[in-house]
């Protein structure tokens, strides 16, 4: 009976932790969605600020409020908040000067499916920015 206990618990936790799932933002970048850190992750096709550019106007058409951005040549973040107050965090990093990584996060545990719609927002708004 204990070694049942024990390995239903081992095998919850190893789910629990170790599952991710790959999702496809739209055309112009791919992401996972790690259920550990609660955040989407993954790289835009774009140079940092225009990718930067892309998340603020993405906000906007997502009529998100208090949209802050915080970006220098190499880093940044740019944060807003939901309707009911969740704050939405998209933090950005330039892998080179054609590719920026990004990590989305929406409000204090994660929200997949919100994630998945920021990517595609800002995924579009790369597009049309071309």
């Amino acid at each position: 009976m204990i070694k049942m206990k024990s390995f239903l618990l081992v095998t919850a936790i190893v789910v629990t932790l170790g599952c991710a799932s790959t999702i496809d933002p739209g055309d112009e970048g791919s992401g996972t969605y790690t259920w550990k850190t609660r955040e989407l992750s993954g790289t835009f096709p774009g140079a940092l600020l225009d990718v930067s550019s892309a998340a603020e106007r993405a906000f906007e058409d997502l009529r998100l409020v208090g949209v802050d951005q915080v970006v220098d040549g190499l880093k940044g973040k740019v944060t807003a908040s939901t309707a009911d107050g969740s704050k939405v965090r998209i933090k950005l990093k330039a892998m080179d000067f054609e590719n920026t990584r990004f990590n989305i996060k929406v409000g204090t545990f994660g929200d997949k499916a919100m994630s998945q719609q920021v990517a595609r927002y800002i995924a579009r708004e790369l597009a049309e920015g071309q």
